[in-house]
């Protein structure tokens, strides 16, 4: 783990950042996880363990009896000690997930909060659980917030891409864009939220504006001194874009600037070369094809849950909104739901209740489920 990351993980000023967010969304993510616990887990003996503990947010959400049967690990020694001021009676150890403290096969279950997308060595913390894991056990993997880029943007950039913000689909720029400029960008959903480019047409054309003195390379942010030898940093690309990511107006102001570069490359016949990208779909991918049959797993569930509740029980929606919707870490106002999500309905087992067309806040979890079927857990 680099530097950049340690300190990162380690600062107990993100677990309150992190609780400030989810506490709008509580109730509706409580449910899902505790619908997702009661399809897959194992119904007798509930041996659970949990990595990457943080602050003891999954704690929060978890039935009293399953809380009861779960011990907590943590490598973050902050962090342990945080979760054990705000959970004094639970079992929490330090521990990495790449070397956990239990006997092969002692455990029926290992949850996990916004911890996989997380990883450099997915495949050895792999392997780990499903040495302690008893057959029948399960891995859960559950997804709140936006996806880590700790995976992604260093696979991207060995590809020889930059990963961007996705500048061409942010709804104010879009709007006062001709439909020839719009015919310039990939086809994107409102949830691909990475642009990926071409690393030398992007630094090239980048530096060539520099050389030229154009205001607008001051405006890139985390991308105006990548051209320059030694200006690139892979860690600090990846807080930097998280934390444009996390901030509308810094977004926006990013955006834009991103926007008029990609114009200009495009009025002086620049190769841009630009794909769309979601990360949630990456690590779905990534994830199944960590956790196949050849390593000991089955893969029972990769995907979204939905959940949602009439306006009125939460804070109001913005004006002129019908639909208040947190997916993929973002929180956007919208005139319909329609996004690809199992109802949680499904998952509890009842057919699902279609909501109305207006006065909805509804929250997708991205839900992972693999169960261990035997085999050896080493490739």
């Amino acid at each position: 783990m680099t530097l950049a990351q340690t300190t990162r993980w380690n600062n107990p000023a993100l677990l309150d950042h992190l609780i400030r967010i989810r506490q709008p969304w509580d109730r509706l993510t409580r449910r899902i996880v505790r619908s997702v616990l009661s399809r897959y887990l194992p119904k007798l003996s509930p041996t659970i363990v949990e990595i990457g503990a943080g602050g003891g947010q999954l704690r929060e959400w978890l039935p009293p009896e399953l809380a009861a049967a779960t011990t907590h690990t943590e490598p973050s020694e902050p962090f342990v000690e945080a979760f054990r001021q705000r959970h004094p009676q639970a079992k929490v150890v330090a521990a990495d997930a790449e070397k956990l403290p239990f006997a092969d096969g002692s455990v029926s279950g290992v949850l996990a909060l916004c911890v996989l997308d997380t990883l450099p060595d997915l495949a050895t913390v792999r392997n780990e659980l499903h040495r302690l894991l008893r057959p029948g056990g399960v891995v859960i993997h559950i997804l709140d917030l936006a996806t880590s880029p700790d995976s992604l943007f260093p696979e991207l950039i060995a590809g020889g891409e930059l990963p961007l913000t996705n500048f061409a689909r942010d709804p104010g720029l879009l709007a006062v864009l001709t439909d020839r400029q719009k015919a310039l960008f990939p086809v994107a959903d409102d949830f691909d939220e990475i642009l990926a480019i071409r690393w030398d047409a992007f630094t090239q054309f980048v530096g060539m504006l520099a050389t030229a003195q154009q205001p607008i390379v001051a405006d890139l942010g985390p991308y105006a001194n990548l051209h320059r030898p030694g200006g690139f940093d892979p860690d600090r690309l990846a807080l930097e874009f998280m934390a444009a990511s996390a901030d509308p107006d810094r977004l926006r102001a990013l955006n834009k600037a991103l926007l008029s570069l990609t114009l200009s490359a495009h009025q002086l016949g620049r190769e841009w070369p630009l794909r769309a990208i979601s990360s949630r779909k990456h690590l779905r991918t990534r994830l199944r094809a960590a956790f196949t049959a050849e390593h000991g797993f089955s893969v029972e569930f990769a995907g979204a849950v939905l959940a949602w509740e009439p306006a009125s029980l939460g804070e109001p929606l913005p004006e002129g909104a019908k639909v208040l919707l947190r997916h993929a870490g973002r929180t956007m106002a919208r005139s319909a739901l329609g996004i690809p999500a199992l109802p949680v309905e499904a998952v509890e087992g009842f057919t699902p209740v279609p909501p109305p067309r207006e006065g909805v806040r509804a929250t997708s979890v991205e839900v992972f489920v693999a169960r261990h079927v035997g085999g050896a857990g080493n490739p």
